[in-house]
């Protein structure tokens, strides 16, 4: 996206004299102002460059502003009101931009002397970028920054315990959406079960696509995005839709109920939906600022009241509610479980909250019946 930038008033000098007076007659001997003088001719010496990478968080708007604020002052700049107005509509407007974007948007606030030649001493000027990435951008890099396996190396035992309880495998289709690299897909698979899997990454999709490949299973994959309203899944088709770790992506309960929308067109009658989702406790209501801060840390954080909501007038029927950390520690071979060092922090919700105790907020498997 394009720069924005604002400049801020050179400093103004140290003393003045009447132009009436003769400079070449006044001698100045006090050292406080001789050093005054030498200071700023300091600064008119100094140079000074840097960035600053802020996550587009609207909510953040004031804390982003005192930061700048007080690196500002740090460099001996002092901002006027025009210059901070300025500023607030400059900082405001690529936060909201960029959040608009992804949530994974970043505002790049740089600064530099207005004048390289006059250093300091010509003031500040600052410049905005927003830069975007998407979610299938992050996990696009994850093959090259992390280790095998990247989600675990066992299936999700709650994924598997639904599954058995719909018949015989082959006669049992099911959608696997955010597939990943096969975790859930390859196991079902393996036990004969037709599986149609929609993954957003192309590195993700790649690999899964070698691997079924390699092992000629009933699988076929596609890349997409679920919330994509030209992605078109199969008509009353699936016994069984899942989607583990997906909908901590999403941003609005408008995402919710579009998700639950398409999964209503694709399930047979009597399909089954399982889905993880982060829910807040039921006394607690996360504010905008909670809100979006779970956006950025891929922990997407609704009420139970907004998952309800979501459903209304849906032919949906919800099942069952359960804590994804407790039924996969208890079903899980011990030498699975946890599934990745980072997985049970982030179940739990301290990817959000970085606390010691609970976080008002936990991941759930919600299992619901398409009637």
């Amino acid at each position: 996206m394009a720069n924005d930038n604002i400049s801020l008033q050179e400093s103004q000098p140290i003393a003045s004299v009447n132009e009436s007076t003769n400079e070449s007659e006044i001698t100045v001997k006090d050292p406080k102002f001789l050093k005054q003088a030498l200071l700023e001719k300091l600064k008119s010496l100094m140079n000074v460059k840097g960035e600053i990478s802020l996550p587009c968080v609207p909510a953040m708007l004031n804390e982003y502003l005192n930061l700048v604020d007080n690196l500002l002052k740090t460099l001996g700049q002092t901002l006027n009101e025009e210059n901070s107005e300025n500023l607030k509509q400059l900082i405001n407007k690529g936060l909201v931009e960029g959040y608009k974007l992804s949530p994974h948007a970043r505002l790049l606030v740089s600064f530099l002397p207005a004048e390289e030649a006059k250093g300091l001493a010509s003031g500040i000027t600052i410049n905005t970028k927003v830069l975007v990435e998407s979610v299938a951008d992050k996990y696009q890099k994850w093959p090259e920054i992390r280790q095998e396996p990247l989600f675990g190396s066992h299936p999700d035992a709650k994924v598997m315990s639904v599954a058995a309880q719909l018949g015989e495998p082959n006669n049992t289709t099911i959608l696997d959406i955010g597939a990943g690299t096969g975790r859930n897909t390859i196991p079902l698979a393996k036990l004969g079960y037709p599986v149609d899997a929609i993954e957003l990454t192309p590195a993700f999709m790649e690999k899964l696509t070698a691997e079924v490949n390699n092992q000629n299973l009933p699988v076929k994959v596609f890349q997409g995005d679920i919330l994509e309203p030209l992605l078109r899944m199969k008509v009353a088709h699936y016994k069984l839709a899942i989607a583990s770790e997906v909908l901590s992506h999403f941003r609005y309960t408008e995402q919710v109920r579009l998700f639950f929308a398409k999964m209503c067109d694709t399930l047979r009658s009597g399909g089954l939906l399982l889905f993880s989702v982060f829910l807040a406790v039921d006394d607690y209501e996360p504010d905008n600022f909670v809100k979006e801060m779970s956006e950025v840390s891929w922990s997407y954080l609704i009420t139970r009241k907004e998952l309800q909501a979501a459903m209304e007038d849906l032919p949906l029927e919800l099942i069952s509610d359960e804590s994804v950390i407790e039924y996969e520690q208890k079903h899980l071979p011990s030498e699975a479980w946890p599934p990745t060092t980072w997985y049970v922090n982030w179940a739990m919700g301290r990817d959000l909250f970085p606390i010691n105790k609970n976080p008002p907020m936990e991941l759930r498997w919600i299992l619901m019946k398409r009637i």
